[in-house]
């Protein structure tokens, strides 16, 4: 572990411990916190966890990774049991953060309404639908409808929380009024969780649970109070594992991963292989499907010139905004090619195609839209390189490493560059040399037999996984 990493897990191990008598119905609320927004606004936090002396203020200190995934596991554990499903239970699907994203022809093919429900916390404004239906006809049940009045529980926990802080004056994190208001807005949220949760699967049948992450406490809840009542359930890996932070603790009873990188990953951070599982994910299985319009209709929209090379350049708002504005430059001054750029998850035209007059915008277009009609994609650290291999895409990667990065492109080698204007080179390069598209496909090819070695349709495949632990 580098110092960042050692700092932050200690910490997190830290609130673990000092706050493990914050309990509502046998539930320690630690536990079921999302830990980062509890630190993020605190300025002590953000400006010394890289710092070695960090640590002087802990009293706890984490050994390595596995240690701290250990804790959840055995948590976990402890709240598991084998007491018998109720019959007739369908899978349900949590959309955790919008992060789900199954396609609607997709559910529509593969999760019936005869045997799949969506559950949400609370109702749009003005909907006060009994039955209420998604799109695809499933049926919606929302969990505020089963909710009892809590207020007296979750100001005497905040009362403990607030004893406990009181005892630690001088903790660079705990006495800070960020931290304090963000906690007590967790437990009260964890407490209303916990209810919702066990009334909800006392009076409906669910037969498993699929969750687009278990990291927000909302989710995290629902998946330990699962686990109470043998209810099994699935984490998708909403995105390529770019930090840790994101996918550690691991909660749910299955990961459901893209490739035999995450599974490497899991099994180093101390997970049990049969608690990871290659499915990839149902939203990619649209990527290579055929376009509804066609190149001529797209150029023409974004004014591209239809006898030059095409190339997709993914950003992502300000971030690293004056290296991509290098390299577009640098692009410029190589070649005469069409740049589109593409801001996520923003639609309008980003800023650098106000400066670069030779750039263009991706509209109102989906990236899937963009992919096939792009002769060469270049991108962040993000799950928008996997994605564009997917569609066998030669991809080019700026590199913008944080201290938490799992190295997830690292074996492309050479098409990834920290450097913005000798990336813009290696683009270039690929266009010139018919040796160098030779070793992009080698690469790719090399890449996506460990990150995404899909055979049939990840929808499928989520279905046989779903089978597995439900006859289990």
């Amino acid at each position: 572990m580098n110092v960042f990493e050692r700092n932050f897990w200690s910490l997190y191990q830290e609130f673990l411990e000092v706050f493990k008598t914050v309990e509502y119905r046998g539930f320690s609320i630690p536990y079921l916190c999302h830990f980062r927004s509890l630190i993020r606004d605190n300025p002590y936090v953000k400006t010394n966890l890289t710092s070695e002396n960090f640590s002087d203020h802990l009293s706890h200190h984490i050994k390595d990774k596995p240690s701290f995934q250990k804790l959840f596991t055995d948590y976990k554990k402890s709240h598991t049991t084998h007491k018998k499903r109720k019959n007739n239970g369908k899978v349900a699907l949590y959309n955790t953060a919008n992060l789900l994203r199954f396609p609607s022809d997709i559910i529509l093919k593969h999760f019936k309404p005869e045997d799949t429900f969506v559950i949400r916390d609370v109702r749009g404004k003005g909907k006060k639908v009994a039955n209420a239906k998604t799109r695809e006809g499933l049926t919606a049940s929302y969990l505020i409808d089963y909710l009892e009045n809590v207020d007296k529980d979750v100001l005497a926990l905040q009362k403990v929380s607030e004893n406990i802080i009181s005892k630690h004056k001088d903790h660079p994190v705990f006495n800070d009024p960020t931290f304090r208001l963000a906690f007590d807005r967790q437990i009260n949220g964890i407490v209303r969780r916990i209810v919702e949760s066990k009334n909800f699967f006392r009076k409906v049948p669910v037969s498993c649970i699929v969750f687009s992450s278990t990291h927000y406490y909302q989710s995290r809840t629902m998946a330990m109070v699962a686990a109470e009542e043998n209810i099994p359930t699935i984490c998708m890996q909403h995105g390529m594992i770019a930090s840790e932070m994101g996918y550690l603790p691991k909660v749910a009873d299955v990961d459901a991963v893209y490739g035999q990188f995450e599974v490497n990953w899991f099994k180093k951070m101390g997970v049990s292989e049969q608690a990871v599982d290659i499915v990839g994910h149902p939203r990619f299985d649209i990527i290579n499907r055929k376009p509804s319009f066609t190149r001529e209709k797209l150029y023409k929209d974004l004014g591209l010139d239809i006898r030059k090379k095409t190339i997709l350049v993914i950003v992502r708002g300000q971030a690293y905004v004056k290296k991509w504005g290098l390299m577009v430059q640098a692009l410029h001054q190589l070649g005469d090619y069409n740049i589109i750029i593409k801001d996520f998850p923003a639609s309008k035209p980003h800023e650098l195609t106000t400066k670069y007059t030779y750039t263009s915008s991706s509209k109102q277009y989906h990236l899937y839209d963009l992919l096939p009609y792009s002769d060469a994609v270049v991108a962040y650290i993000s799950t928008v390189g996997l994605e564009a291999m997917i569609a066998n895409k030669p991809v080019f990667i700026l590199s913008t490493t944080t201290p938490t990065y799992t190295g997830y492109y690292d074996q492309l080698e050479e098409l990834v560059q920290k450097d913005p204007a000798k990336l813009a080179e290696v683009v270039h390069r690929y266009f010139q040399k018919r040796s160098l598209q030779k070793r992009v496909v080698l690469k790719r090819n090399e890449f996506m037999a460990t990150a995404y070695p899909i055979k049939k349709s990840s929808a499928e495949t989520l279905k046989d996984l779903i089978t597995r632990l439900t006859k289990s």
